[in-house]
């Protein structure tokens, strides 16, 4: 399969995945432990890039977004999401407690004690899933 990382950085990544040490890694390739910082540093930006890839094309091809506003009560923002998604026909893969979740882990920054203190959108794909994006960037883009 073609992929954004190299054979030597997947090897890499795999090897610290399961716990060995830049030092390990490197005199198991007979190379330095500096060299093997910088293979896995490349090999993270590679991925961090390719993410970023993959948030630019779901952006592109998202069938629905919201714009969750300033002074929006948090525990309202799984209704707005099933609504319009009901109206997109897409259905969401998420119960309420999990969207919650979801932008509790994913849009700190946009909300303070339960209200959104800061615009952000939500965008809805057509897979069910969900993204946050800043609205100022979103705004920059259009």
């Amino acid at each position: 399969m073609e992929s954004f990382l190299t054979e030597i950085q997947i090897r890499v990544l795999n090897l610290r995945k399961k716990g060995h040490t830049q030092e390990e890694i490197a005199h198991v390739m007979g190379t330095s432990r500096a060299n093997i910082s910088m293979v896995e540093k490349r090999a993270r930006e590679n991925i961090e890039k390719a993410k970023n890839t993959l948030n630019i094309y779901n952006d592109i091809i998202a069938p629905s977004k919201i714009k969750v506003e300033k002074g929006t009560d948090v525990f309202n923002i799984p209704n707005v999401i099933f609504s319009k998604s009901d109206e997109e026909e897409i259905h969401v893969n998420y119960s309420s407690l999990q969207i919650m979740e979801f932008i509790n882990q994913n849009a700190k920054r946009y909300i303070k004690n339960r209200m959104v203190v800061e615009p952000f959108i939500i965008t809805i794909l057509q897979n069910g899933e969900i993204y946050v994006h800043d609205f100022e960037e979103e705004k920059a883009k259009n």
